[in-house]
This record gives C-alpha cells, structure tokens and sequence, in this order.
C-alpha cells in the first residue's frame, strides 16, 4: 500500500472511531458510518477490526457497533479543528510507537512545520532526560511531541522547556488539576507528585535554532511501578476527576502555544514571572549535579536564560545544565 493510500485508510478508520466516540455505549450502526464516509459497510467493519487490534473496546453486534465508555481514545480529526495558533498540527496519533521524540526529529529533519504533533498511546523506547526511559501503560497516559521552529538563538533556546513547563501547568490548571508547581527545569508537580515530564531536544547551528522538538509525557491513569525517581510519582486521576485526553492534548497546546508566541515575540519576562509562582524549588537548600561537580545551596529562581539561580555562601551561581538531585526544606 502506498503513503497516500495508508493516509487515506488512517483517516477513514480516525473518522470511524469519532463516529463511535461520538457516542459511547450507544450502537452506532455500521451502514450509518458508512453513507456518512462514502464507503462499504464492508470497510467500516475492516476499520473497526483494525481499532480493535489496537486495543480499543468496540463490541460488533448485528445491529452496530458499541465503543466502550470507559475508552478514552485521542482522535487527531476531533483535536485539529480546534487548534489555533502556531501549535495547530497536524496531529499523529498511534497506537505504539518506540519514541515520539524521535519519529518528531526525523520530521523536523525533513522539514515538518512548527505544530506537527506525534503522539502514541504507548512508547516502547521511551526517553526522559539524561538516558532515563520512560515508562508508562498503554492508554494510560499522554504522550506526544511538538515540532518548533523558534526565531531565537540557541543560548536563548535554553529558556524552551521552562516555556514548555509553563504553557502546560496553565493548562492542567484549565482541566481543574490542583496545585500545579514546576521544578527546574522539566518536571510537572501536582498535589507533590510528579505527574509530567517533559523532554526539550534541537538542532541548531552558532546563530539560529534549526528545529527543536518539545516531548511531553502526562500521566492520566495508573502509573507503573518505577525505581529511583527524584519525586514520587503520581498521576492526575489519583488527585482529581480524570480528564479526557483529547480535551487536555487540546488545553496543552492552545496553551503552550500561547506561551511559545509570547517568549518568541516578546522575550522571556512573562515567563521567568509565570514560573517564579509555581516554582517547587523556591527558597529551599537543593543539591545540584552539574559537570563540574555537585553544588548545594539555596535555590532563588530562574534568569532570563532559563539558568537555576543558587545562592552559595552568599554568591548566586546560574546553572544551565544539571540535575536537582536533592532538596531540604527544612533548613530554610
């Protein structure tokens, strides 16, 4: 089968699945879909087999079809339309992928436009930051990543993941998660559990940002077991009504879009003061490890640049790149 025949298939079986999520745990009758896709029942039964081999409960009965309530699809067809701004897609979706970071690079490689979204509902190489994998139940979570294309130069390009980070607690503050924080610089704390991570990768050269990609990984439901993770894990369904995850992919990129527009066109103030409200580090003693070594002192934010300010026997040191690889509260 060609590319436009697998694009045209793939969204023939995207238009199914929204006629069925359309309306969840009520028969949709297959020659309905039909007549509204221009195609045969015949085809529709093959999309619906095809979702079903994805995982997604549909139960075929002689009078339709039956999309399990409990199914919390994400449908790019449902999504696109009401996107706007520079995050508008297209949007992917699978339902395995080995990393969204990577397929998204390979885009951007191409020469994807700013917004292209690639997104799964299960990673099998999964990638946080500093070689960690990231690991997460089928349909569990949200995980997608967003090709940029930022007029800025790559110094300043160090200010993105707080951009990010920013963007997306607006928008989990929109689906009613409480008490959203941020700690330097990519990881999402809701109710002092870590519920998102996000991972900010680029190409650029000595002026300019070729591409970058920003991957977002939020936990909705249950969350594996894992070892050795700097904040307890947790996720939003634990701490809140669970949202939908079409209605929060929605809510992340309007509002990092947002974000993204305002720190391209007017620089990185709006954000630096977003962040200082919901920094998780603030005013306490953290331990850092950087490539120069470990350095403890009292956190005081973040500049311009996205570096963390530490305070040290008096001194504020910025740091661009390391690792928060421990926190005391207790002596500040």
């Amino acid at each position: 089968m060609g590319s436009d025949a697998q694009d045209d298939a793939a969204a023939r079986r995207d238009a199914v699945l929204a006629a069925l999520a359309a309306s969840p745990g009520t028969r949709v009758s297959g020659g309905a879909i039909a007549r509204d896709l221009g195609c045969s029942r015949a085809a529709v039964h093959r999309h619906v087999d095809a979702l079903r081999a994805d995982g997604l409960p549909i139960e075929a009965t002689r009078s339709g079809y039956v999309l399990d309530p409990s199914a919390d699809p994400v449908i790019p067809s449902v999504v696109m339309p009401r996107l706007s701004g520079p995050l508008a897609g297209p949007v992917t979706w699978t339902a395995e992928i080995g990393s969204t970071n990577d397929e998204a690079a390979r885009l951007a490689r191409e020469g994807a436009p700013e917004g292209t979204v690639v997104g799964s509902d299960h990673q099998t190489a999964g990638r946080g930051r500093r070689g960690r994998s990231w690991v997460d139940a089928p349909g569990e979570a949200l995980m997608y990543t967003v090709i940029l294309r930022p007029r800025v130069s790559p110094i300043e390009a160090g200010m993105l993941p707080l951009v990010i980070a920013v963007g997306l607690a607006d928008a989990l503050d929109e689906v009613g998660v409480p008490d959203v924080q941020i700690a330097w610089p990519n990881d999402i704390i809701a109710s002092g559990a870590k519920v998102a991570g996000i991972l900010c990768e680029l190409s650029a050269d000595q002026e300019r940002v070729i591409w970058a990609i920003a991957g977002m990984g939020i936990n909705v439901g249950p969350v594996p077991e894992v070892s050795s993770t700097r904040w307890t894990p947790g996720s939003l369904a634990s701490i809140g009504p669970r949202p939908r995850r079409g209605d929060l992919l929605l809510a992340a990129l309007t509002s990092i879009g947002r974000r993204y527009a305002a720190w391209v066109d007017h620089g990185p103030t709006a954000v630096v003061a977003a962040f200082s409200k919901r920094d998780h580090l603030a005013g306490a003693q953290v331990t850092v490890g950087t490539t120069a070594g470990e350095m403890t002192g009292v956190c005081r934010g973040i500049d311009d640049l996205g570096r963390l300010q530490v305070e040290r026997r008096g001194e504020i040191h910025a740091v661009a790149s390391g690792e928060v690889t421990g926190v005391n509260r207790s002596g500040t």
